[in-house]
């Protein structure tokens, strides 16, 4: 099994390895179905960017994203119900400025703190430790895939943003307690979207400036909002506030600086214009997140490119240390990853890592195509005893 852009060059006439759902969860296409040009472009349509398949090129290979079905079912329920009555709530505020909205969450003129909440939080915490345990130690054989509707950029994204965070601060080297906070505070970092409209979360590309720093609010509003109804814990709406920031100062709501290391000598004294450490480490699994999933506008990145994007923003806007030990955790090409033969007999071909070497740094790779395009039956290139052979990425979008 592998996982396509429908833009990519083998999507039409390969089978679908799982169904299609839409929006509402209804089934688009069912698994089994043989993609044409005309199923391609309808689910398009339907703002569908990413499939999975199960062609010749990618038999026996087992791609499991981070998220495990279980542990993430009763969590997603109970963070849907928490964001619903919190959107109830805070509803007539939506269209208000910034400042007033915050004034408004600081002052309990909305009763967000009279919700009961107490409960919820404790299950929401109870359900992130759970989750924590599960992904933490997680293989990153398929590069830490995540599947979730490319319009569900709330709870969906907020669940599988704290599985990641789990893995990132696992490898960062987080003690138990730290960590299970960690990944329940990932849950709760985009709370403040429920105050962005769905129609301006959807199309960044489209921003005016007003809808831009709408956007760049959500930081400071789920802050305020967690601060109404979270009394009991300050590190939530610090988190909240804080994972849009960068280690240069580059970045939004209060332009913070970071640490770029992981064992600060005195966290708790830092500076209050320097980042948490906890805000970083949700920031790098934020920013992986959004790299590797589907929005209605793109199709996700491949776990091998948006590795490379992790590590060129390394240093200036995610803390370089934490980048370094997450990225140690999965290998340069993960499994499924596209790519393109450099020398040898199938130089030019393309093709997909099938099966990861030892060391993750030369993996056996399936040839499917020459370098014209044209399918053949599959040829495996062990790049282990082929030293003079290599690969590069293979975004393989057609002409």
């Amino acid at each position: 099994m592998r996982r396509l852009a429908l833009t990519h060059r083998a999507a039409a006439g390969a089978p679908l390895a799982r169904d299609v759902a839409g929006s509402t969860g209804e089934v688009l296409a069912r698994a089994g179905h043989v993609l044409s040009d005309r199923v391609i472009s309808a689910l398009q349509q339907r703002g569908i960017t990413t499939v999975y398949v199960d062609d010749a090129a990618s038999a026996g290979i087992a791609l499991t994203a981070i998220t495990p079905r279980p542990a993430m079912a009763s969590l997603e329920g109970l963070l849907d119900e928490f964001t619903v009555s919190l959107q109830k709530v805070v509803e007539p505020l939506v269209n208000q400025p910034t400042s007033k909205i915050i004034e408004a969450l600081r002052t309990d003129a909305t009763g967000a703190s009279r919700i009961r909440v107490t409960a919820v939080l404790s299950d929401l915490r109870d359900g992130a430790a759970t989750l924590a345990e599960a992904c933490a130690e997680a293989g990153g054989d398929s590069g830490y895939l995540t599947d979730r509707a490319p319009d569900d950029d709330i709870v969906g994204h907020s669940i599988r943003v704290d599985s990641l965070t789990a893995r990132v601060g696992a490898a960062a080297g987080f003690a138990d307690d730290a960590l299970v906070f960690a990944t329940y505070a990932a849950l709760l970092h985009d709370i403040g979207l429920i105050f962005v409209p769905a129609e301006i979360r959807a199309s960044p590309e489209r921003w005016s400036v007003p809808q831009r720093l709408r956007f760049e609010d959500h930081t400071v509003l789920g802050e305020a909002l967690l601060a109404a109804v979270a009394r009991n814990s300050v590190d939530l709406p610090i988190i909240a506030g804080e994972h849009h920031e960068a280690q240069d100062g580059s970045g939004f709501p209060r332009g913070r600086r970071g640490g770029n290391r992981v064992l600060r000598g005195a966290e708790k004294q830092r500076s209050p214009d320097q980042v948490a450490l906890l805000s970083e480490v949700v920031a790098v699994a934020d920013r992986y997140e959004r790299l590797v999933s589907p929005s209605p506008a793109r199709a996700g990145l491949p776990p091998a490119e948006a590795r490379y994007v992790l590590s060129s923003e390394a240093g200036v806007k995610l803390n370089a240390e934490v980048v370094a030990r997450f990225l140690e955790t999965f290998p340069a090409l993960p499994l499924g990853t596209e790519v393109r033969v450099v020398g040898g007999e199938y130089d030019g071909s393309y093709g997909i890592v099938a099966r990861l070497s030892t060391t993750g740094q030369r993996p056996l790779v399936r040839v499917y195509a020459d370098r014209s395009g044209r399918t053949h039956t599959p040829v495996e290139v062990d790049l282990a005893r082929l030293r003079d052979v290599n690969v590069l990425l293979d975004e393989g979008h057609e002409a």
